[in-house]
């Protein structure tokens, strides 16, 4: 099936499917990632003015990362059974809704935490398990570089908010910083979901036909889960080298300065990481229109592994620069790779649930590298001895990925059979079928 023809399924509004793509990428920029952002920079005068210990904010992030991971897995249920707008509505109205009334916050650590779960519950949608859904629906040819666009919503979130939120708390105090952002954060989200975000009509139509016959359109994800070797290989994958990434990204400042290196150099440092994040997400969305979406991921994690055994081991700004770019790379080609990937192994109509339990363990991994450098640091005193078990963790992924095999469907989602081949979208690449 042809662009041309894709796009004619529409039979009411008209829309040039890019439009699927921008809106995704300014819901991402008001998405999930926010939290982490607000967090961090208002978390300081919250507890200040409440008399908290710090932890308490630490501790209400933790608690909203593992119900994001949980909201994500429920969403990708619901992607399939009633399609993306239905459950994303009200799910992004809970999640701004969860950060407005952080700016009416009483003195109250149970009140902090319930919010903490609301905000959790909501980002499902606002995570980008949704829009690759759609995005991978509406794009055939050169749907690598409409993810990378998409994904590169979050990097831009990571970028811009702090400076956004920082900017608002200067002049007017945290709590009317979570009411600007949160109520921004409500209204352009689910305004998304409710007036543009939509399926391709023959997409729909397979769903909604499933539905009246009491079925869910595509293979449920404990069949998947059994017949399909690369979805553990993935999932596997994608839960390791997010723990890596993110391990060493939580502790890069205090890994730097450590050294003897400057605040404001360090900082400088993460930025580059961030930065970096944000060309791999476009970078590799271009590549994988072209190339073996494995052989990509191996290469871009190879050179994060490099990366890893440079930050901790050098102290030197320039090469930490160099190694935090590099980071970088893994950090943003994750999501990409995951997205598409997924269109690629797995049946359309089962996307939505094995991205989201991808997207899960990606959540759980970060939690876990986080946690485990962290206790390394305590254990040794230094993060030297995390190199060695983070190298092994990512190196442990890209073997995963070169296990993967051939594509088994194709860009207009057809399975593959054993006697054709799996091809890129300009079928210049063959990849054979075993």
């Amino acid at each position: 099936m042809n662009t041309a023809s894709l796009q004619s399924q529409n039979t009411g509004r008209q829309l040039n499917r890019w439009w699927y793509v921008g809106t995704g990428f300014i819901t991402l920029l008001f998405g999930t990632t926010i939290v982490n952002v607000l967090f961090n920079v208002l978390g300081k005068p919250m507890s200040e003015e409440f008399g908290w210990e710090r932890s308490v904010i630490s501790n209400g992030l933790s608690i909203e990362t593992v119900v994001v991971g949980i909201s994500i897995v429920v969403l990708g249920f619901l992607i399939d059974r009633y399609g993306p707008r239905t459950p994303s509505v009200p799910m992004s109205l809970a999640f701004g809704i969860g950060l407005v009334l952080m700016a009416a916050l009483p003195n109250s650590q149970l009140a902090f935490y319930a919010l903490c779960v609301l905000i959790g519950a909501g980002a499902g949608a606002v995570n980008p398990v949704a829009h690759s859904t759609v995005v991978s629906a509406w794009f055939q040819d050169r749907r690598g570089i409409a993810l990378g666009i998409l994904m590169a919503g979050l990097g831009a979130c990571g970028v811009v908010m702090p400076y956004l939120a920082n900017l608002i708390l200067d002049l007017a105090g945290w709590r009317m910083a979570f009411l600007i952002i949160g109520t921004l954060s409500t209204i352009i989200p689910a305004s998304v979901y409710a007036f543009i975000t939509r399926m391709p009509d023959t997409h729909d139509a397979e769903r909604k036909s499933a539905r009246t016959e009491g079925r869910v359109a595509g293979e449920s994800l404990w069949t998947i889960a059994t017949k399909y070797r690369q979805f553990w290989l993935l999932s596997i994958a994608i839960f390791l080298v997010s723990s890596a990434t993110f391990g060493i990204m939580s502790q890069v400042i205090p890994m730097t300065t450590d050294k003897g290196i400057s605040q404001s150099t360090a900082v400088a440092i993460l930025s580059a990481m961030s930065l970096s994040s944000i060309a791999a997400r476009l970078l590799v969305g271009f590549l994988l229109d072209r190339f073996y979406a494995p052989v990509i991921g191996t290469i871009i994690f190879a050179l994060c592994a490099v990366g890893v055994f440079l930050m901790i081991g050098s102290d030197t700004v320039s090469v930490l620069v160099l190694a935090a770019a590099m980071i970088g790379l893994g950090l943003g080609a994750e999501g990409d790779l995951a997205a598409y990937m997924v269109s690629r192994y797995f049946p359309q109509h089962s996307y939505g649930r094995v991205l989201g339990f991808i997207y899960f363990l990606y959540a759980q991994g970060s939690a876990f590298g986080i946690f485990a450098l962290g206790q390394i640091f305590s254990a040794t005193g230094s993060y030297t001895a995390g190199t060695i078990p983070i190298v092994v963790l990512v190196a442990v992924g890209i073997v995963c990925l070169l296990f993967m095999g051939p594509y088994r469907f194709t860009l207009d989602h057809k399975s593959i059979t054993s006697d054709t081949t799996a091809t890129s979208t300009d079928e210049s690449v063959q990849v054979p079928v075993k």
